[in-house]
């Protein structure tokens, strides 16, 4: 199966945005909670990714509400992130849904040198209808991520982080090419930070879980990998974001869908005048895609987006990103030659006529 082509348009996005509390208080604690109601009217030509001539249009309605809370108390601080969407479309009734998430995290610190990061984090979303084995009904993901950060200053530029997690992924309805994951991760590296625009992080990450596939049924899996990290400030206007990867996953109910291979990418942000900015960059992927002639896929993205603040109340963007996946792997004997090409840009104009009020519009 491959992607087809759709043109999607989105229309009169309102973001209304108000901090609770006094506002005396508000100017001094800004971030001690905050709330964000928002709706969306969306005009899709093609919902359900079908070929063309199978297309059909739809309206999607959508509803959102954010609440973010910071409690700092001493040396600690406690953070929550809540929002709900509804979203519900005028004649696929059946692809409506509530999502619900929210990110919870305490940012401790024993001492000046030991401190981190223990937060628990659930995402709900739809799949896309291009990777559904039926894109008529819904199929939406639910994700929950466990963490602890832990880091060490050494003294000087140098510092050491640790990190465990623990996750899972699961999907109403089957879906190609992935799977439901339960996983339990360990990450340790290493970061040098001359200045604090540049700095340069090693880590070496190992995980072990269980994936549940259409394909292979469940079985148990194994990953590691090193990864490089640099970001770099050329000057005040110019910086740069880099990452290097390389990656190993064994499956042990099948070795023949077993994969390697080097991932990374680059970003780059150029404030061409006090008003301008453009963010350009490239990104390649590899990730498990199991299918009866692929074992996993690699996808490479390349992006830019320029940016312009006309006023100080109106800003105006462009975005444009096509990502290429080519399905790789050879399970039984036969290449894959499977290519899923989808290309993505957007118009966006954000007004703020008043300090706790935004109006988005955007084409897309």
């Amino acid at each position: 199966m491959s992607l087809c082509n759709t043109h999607r348009k989105v229309f009169v996005t309102l973001l209304v945005v108000a901090s609770v509390g006094c506002a005396y208080g508000q100017e001094k604690d800004p971030e001690r909670l905050k709330l964000k109601v928002g709706a969306t009217q969306a005009d899709d030509s093609n919902v359900t990714r079908l070929p063309d001539n199978k297309a059909v249009a739809d309206q999607i309605n959508s509803q959102t509400l954010d609440v973010n809370v910071a409690l700092p108390i001493g040396q600690q601080r406690f953070e929550l992130e809540a929002n709900l969407v509804n979203n519900q479309h005028q004649k696929q009734t059946q692809l409506d849904f509530l999502s619900q998430n929210y990110l919870a995290a305490w940012r401790w610190s024993l001492s000046p040198e030991l401190l981190g990061v223990l937060s628990t984090k659930h995402t709900e979303s739809l799949n896309s209808a291009a990777d559904s084995v039926d894109p008529n009904l819904r199929n939406k993901n639910i994700a929950n991520l466990n963490d602890l950060t832990l880091g060490y200053l050494l003294g000087g530029p140098w510092h050491l982080v640790a990190d465990l997690s623990k996750g899972t992924s699961s999907n109403e309805q089957a879906v190609l090419g992935v799977s439901d994951v339960g996983y339990d991760a360990y990450t340790a590296g290493v970061s040098y930070s001359p200045s604090k625009t540049s700095s340069l992080s090693y880590g070496r990450r190992m995980e072990s879980g269980t994936n549940t596939n259409a394909l292979t049924g469940i079985s148990n899996y194994s990953n590691s990998g090193h990864i490089l990290l640099l970001t770099y400030a050329l000057n005040d206007s110019t910086s740069f974001k880099a990452r290097l990867a390389y990656l190993e996953q064994h499956f042990s109910a099948d070795p023949n869908y077993d994969f390697s291979g080097i991932s990374g990418g680059i970003d780059a942000t150029w404030r061409i005048t006090s008003k301008s900015t453009f963010v350009g960059g490239w990104q390649r992927d590899i990730a498990s895609f199991q299918t009866l002639d692929s074992t996993y896929a690699q996808t490479d993205t390349f992006s830019f987006a320029p940016q312009w603040q006309a006023r100080p109340t109106l800003n105006v963007g462009l975005m444009f990103k096509q990502s290429i996946r080519d399905a790789l792997g050879n399970p039984n004997g036969t290449a894959s030659t499977r290519r899923d090409r989808t290309s993505d840009s957007a118009f966006t104009v954000l007004w703020q006529p008043r300090n706790y009020v935004n109006f988005r519009a955007s084409v897309t």
